[in-house]
């Protein structure tokens, strides 16, 4: 009983955390998940709960696979592993992944249920049942298990870090889904993953953010997913928006009349210009805006022609870069002087050339040049991913095997 609210307590404590600083950077997302279901909501997900835990307790759940996955937010993993041995937590989408690709799928709306009870509700005893019922589940049969999660933030996520993290043999992993750069007032940043004993990262200079001690290690996998440079270039510059309203107005005002000023300098000069919109833009906003919107998918936009993309600090900059195109940063700078940055260097990775606000007019006379000595696409020299994350795997073998060694002395 009093490692079980011992338990609890880290959760909240935890929760509250995450809280803490996404109410800085994204405020609209704190007041979602600080939102009290309604009572009939409440009473469904009680007997929802009460029910899988009654199946759950003739304990008929087979061994699980050797990988299982928290979300399909990562199918370009899950195919390179044998079908046999993935199993997915999910909801409908990942249901249908399961049955289409042959893998083993976990319900997770119980987890998700058991969570909402325990912070609205006060339901502390059936939350730990549900934890109980999941550490069952992954203790039957002892045998090396990596559990894959692309948060640890949400219920879910949280839940399965913090609730399987004494499991022997079972390595908590939690994979990158986008590059963290330094917050723009020095805060603490909180990356997902901070919970978890192991983390796959998309670049070495996200080491940074991580725990690197003898219970956590960090692993460089590159992007979680294959990476084919384009096999023709095309004169095309992509403006990539880097947040949404709800992280900051202010800032994203500043940053779109920015982007504003640069797409008609661009287009003034015979350029072919596109804005990409952040995922939490309003789209219909955006195109009210920009004439060329860009919303391709994003493994399309990147394999399919080599590009300009020109942007602050988002991620799909960095991987642009990866993929062989060319990279513009914009320079922070006139952030720095309306005070909206603290500091000029907030991106955490490198890009082919730097453009500031004061330097706009001669834009167009970069991008020309870069067109005109624009070669094929070279991506970086990264193995395939079959071969990067099976040495990401590798690598935690080895430090839990030397970590165990350590304790035996």
């Amino acid at each position: 009983m009093k490692d079980t609210n011992l338990l609890l307590s880290k959760i909240v404590e935890f929760r509250n955390k995450t809280l803490a600083f996404y109410s800085v950077s994204l405020p609209e997302l704190v007041e979602t998940r600080n939102r009290r279901p309604t009572r009939v909501k409440i009473i469904a997900q009680e007997i929802i709960v009460k029910i899988w835990l009654f199946i759950h307790s003739f304990n008929v759940t087979r061994k699980l696979p050797k990988y299982i996955f928290l979300s399909k937010n990562f199918p370009d993993l899950m195919s390179i592993l044998p079908p046999s041995e993935v199993m997915i937590i999910g909801g409908r989408g990942e249901l249908l992944l399961s049955i289409k690709k042959g893998y083993r799928f976990c319900w997770s709306a119980p987890i998700f249920y058991g969570f909402s009870l325990f912070i609205f509700s006060g339901k502390n005893k059936l939350y730990s049942a549900v934890i109980s019922s999941l550490r069952r589940m992954f203790t039957k049969e002892i045998n090396k298990r990596y559990l894959i999660l692309n948060n640890d933030s949400q219920p879910e996520g949280m839940t399965l870090s913090f609730g399987l993290q004494s499991i022997s043999m079972l390595n908590i992993v939690c994979v990158e889904h986008g590059i963290i750069n330094f917050e723009p007032t020095r805060i603490k940043t909180l990356p997902e993953g901070e919970s978890c004993q192991f983390n796959l990262l998309w670049d070495v200079s996200q080491k940074f953010f991580f725990k690197d001690d003898k219970n956590h290690a960090s692993f460089v996998l590159g992007l979680p997913y294959e990476v084919s440079p384009p096999k023709n270039n095309c004169r095309e510059v992509i403006l990539v928006g880097d947040c949404g309203i709800s992280s900051d107005s202010v800032r994203y005002f500043y940053m779109l009349s920015t982007f504003c000023r640069m797409y008609r300098i661009l287009e003034a000069a015979g350029i072919n210009v596109f804005y990409r919109p952040h995922p939490e833009d309003n789209i219909e906003y955006i195109r009210s805006v920009f004439s060329n919107v860009c919303n391709t998918n994003k493994s399309e936009l990147l394999a399919i022609n080599k590009k300009i993309f020109i942007g602050y600090e988002s991620s799909l900059i960095f991987e642009a870069g990866k993929f062989g195109h060319t990279t513009v940063g914009i320079d922070a700078i006139e952030l720095v002087e309306s005070k909206f940055f603290q500091h000029k260097d907030n991106r955490a990775f490198d890009v082919d050339f730097e453009v500031s606000s004061s330097d706009f007019e001669n834009l167009p006379a970069l991008v020309l040049d870069i067109f005109d000595r624009s070669s094929s696409a070279a991506a970086d020299e990264d193995q395939n991913l079959k071969y990067r994350f099976y040495k990401c795997i590798k690598q935690i073998d080895q430090f839990q095997s030397t970590y165990q060694s350590d304790s035996l002395i």
